[in-house]
């Protein structure tokens, strides 16, 4: 986890601040102790602008080389089932007409695009 790219704003309003969740509600933490949720009643639009999906070659074949000294040529198929690295740019138009950009991974990415459906 420590190779992760942190969830953060990356222009616009809030920039800089990280995007997280607490559970099912995503949010920008913009302050001490406050939090702007993103939700249908912050977010009037949402749109992704960019998403990437990489597989690490290094972990693949950490991967596959463990698989096979440890299961043989089975083992060797678990080279495709290296860990996905999600990352999506997201546009988002705020209810009082902020806009921001997040780069986000593809799990908080979904809870966005989840809480913010109308």
């Amino acid at each position: 986890m420590a190779n992760r790219a942190s969830n953060t704003v990356v222009a616009g309003a809030y920039e800089g601040k990280p995007v997280s969740n607490s559970g099912r509600i995503p949010f920008i933490a913009i302050g001490f102790a406050h939090a702007l949720n993103l939700d249908p009643s912050t977010v009037a639009e949402i749109e992704t602008i960019d998403e990437s999906s990489e597989i690490s070659v290094a972990s693949a074949a950490t991967r596959g080389f463990i698989g096979e000294m440890l299961f043989g040529p089975i083992g060797l198929a678990a080279a495709g089932t290296a860990k996905r690295n999600e990352r999506y740019i997201v546009g988002i138009v705020f209810e009082d007409g902020l806009r921001s950009v997040l780069d986000v991974d593809g799990d908080l990415f979904r809870l966005i695009a989840s809480s913010c459906a109308r």
